[in-house]
């Protein structure tokens, strides 16, 4: 299948064969859906904080969360193309057409004709060159084209997303700056953010890092460690024509893709901290909006950090010299069932205390996160579920639907009765309780990802996606999902989202 040429083309990347292998294996057989049990609830699977609890969790984030190393996780690489998809079918209908045509199409289609009648409340206005008889086709060549702001293909930190005044128009990346400096600085006043990005970016991210970290250190009195890094090329996955056969460019090499932000697992494993929060780039929220954002990560990191803490003290205790009683592990595995939610295998009543250790010890010696879900009221977004592994392991998971079989009754109705979906809000703790930083590659289900198809020069492939960062990438983490307002999530997945309410300054 593969020639010397083919070979080296892979040692180049940084992939060893056995893993090429191993994809081709899954484009032949595809990955097995996501056995779901049921959906994690209010009560059975999904903590719902009380407002006494709220605050406890406030002060002790509050009191310890200081004392760690703490870095802000962006993922930030990919373009807003998907963003402007409706902006791009319209500029290729108005092109050629007259203004009075123009005027006409757009009359008939409810969200341009929004757009436009709009567009100065939009942030990035301004910075259009606007004239008197600037026709809707031209205005669309200047939002998206090269030759204007060329919003079409840059990432979306990079673009304008709220305007407090002519002056004050802040881009993502800028909002989440701002949002970090409240939960992420430590008691030297230092902040630590991490982005991932495309190289093609790098430069309009730190060019736009120089303008606004000044401005903001200064407001603050805060300092940024800011850095970056690149989805690495050895998690590129090779691509395969319709017959799994390896897809090859013009030049007869091989063709290999990006795969997707499971990849990004390797840049989280790269990173020296105690505790990362993670969102995506387009979950933002303008500064009337920021405080219920910032209280209710505080509180999940809260949550987190008492569990590490008890988590860590189990395990001292489990590994240290003297005898753990068994009625004591029978106390640990209480927590585990009733505050995370671990599904207690039938089995143990059989095991002796060192069988039970064993588990314990294995169970609890992984890395922690804690995840806010909110109620679903029609966002796209992954839900949390009681997920059976192979081995017949139950635990807490986030699925998306494309992962589940829609064609077996039984898990399409638990897919309808789950309450809640993932809007990406995690705190996680990657380092375990004797300070070492964990080998996250070692808790990824490598049996869990996406197989998706798509063209090159009219040809058409499939490509593969790793297990997704917060779903397979993740897997065999510890899990605690935690209710959360849906006032926490304000996505922007389309140009019109930037005039919904929760985008308003």
């Amino acid at each position: 299948m593969f020639s010397q040429k083919d070979l080296q083309q892979i040692r180049s990347k940084g992939i060893h064969i056995d893993e090429i292998n191993r994809q081709i294996k899954h484009f032949k057989q595809g990955f097995p859906p996501s056995d779901i049990t049921m959906p994690a609830t209010p009560g059975k699977g999904i903590l719902v904080i009380s407002e006494g609890d709220e605050k406890h969790f406030l002060d002790v984030f509050l009191d310890n969360a200081p004392d760690f190393r703490i870095i802000r996780f962006i993922p930030a690489s990919g373009a807003a193309t998907r963003m402007f998809k409706t902006l791009f079918g319209a500029q290729e209908e108005l092109e050629g057409k007259s203004l009075a045509k123009q005027e006409e199409w757009i009359e008939g289609n409810k969200e341009l004709n929004r757009f436009f009648r709009k567009l100065e409340k939009y942030p990035f206005y301004e910075d259009l060159s606007l004239q008197e008889k600037t026709t809707p086709a031209e205005i669309l060549r200047q939002v998206l084209g090269e030759e204007g702001l060329n919003y079409g293909n840059k990432p979306k930190g990079l673009l304008k997303f709220h305007k407090y005044s002519e002056k004050d128009r802040r881009t993502a990346f800028e909002e989440h700056v701002r949002e970090a400096v409240k939960y992420c600085g430590n008691r030297e006043g230092m902040v630590r953010i991490h982005l991932t990005v495309s190289p093609d970016h790098l430069d309009g991210f730190q060019t736009e890092a120089a303008r606004i970290l000044p401005l903001i250190e200064k407001e603050t009195g805060f300092i940024f460690d800011l850095s970056f890094s690149f989805q690495k090329p050895e998690t590129d996955t090779i691509a395969v024509d319709l017959d799994n056969e390896p897809f090859r460019n013009n030049d007869g090499s091989l063709l290999f893709r990006p795969a997707g932000h499971g990849a990004l697992i390797r840049n989280l494993d790269a990173l020296d901290s105690d505790l990362v929060f993670i969102s995506n780039i387009d979950n933002v929220a303008p500064d009337s909006r920021k405080n219920v954002r910032v209280k209710h990560k505080q509180v999940l990191g809260g949550v987190l950090l008492e569990i590490r803490s008890k988590v860590f003290y189990y395990l001292q205790q489990l590994t240290g010299d003297e005898k753990v009683e068994k009625t004591r592990m029978d106390h640990m595995v209480n927590y585990l069932h009733d505050r995370l939610g671990i599904a207690i295998p039938d089995i143990l009543e059989q095991w002796d205390a060192s069988e039970l250790r064993k588990w314990l010890i294995s169970t609890m010696n992984r890395p922690i996160r804690v995840c806010g879900m909110v109620r679903n009221e029609g966002e796209p977004g992954g839900g949390p579920f009681y997920v059976r592994s192979e081995s017949g392991e139950m635990s807490l998971q986030i699925v998306e639907s494309s992962q589940i079989d829609m064609e077996d009754p039984e898990k399409a109705l638990q897919l309808n009765e789950s309450t809640h979906f993932n809007p990406v809000d995690l705190v996680c703790s990657i380092r375990d309780y004797q300070g070492k930083k964990f080998n996250l590659i070692r808790y990824v289900d490598q049996n869990s990802g996406f197989i998706s198809e798509k063209s090159v020069a009219g040809k058409s492939l499939k490509a593969l996606e790793l297990p997704g960062l917060w779903n397979g990438a993740m897997a065999r983490w510890l899990t605690l999902f935690v209710e959360v307002p849906i006032d926490t999530f304000s996505p922007v997945k389309t140009v019109f989202d930037l005039n919904r309410k929760e985008h308003r300054t």
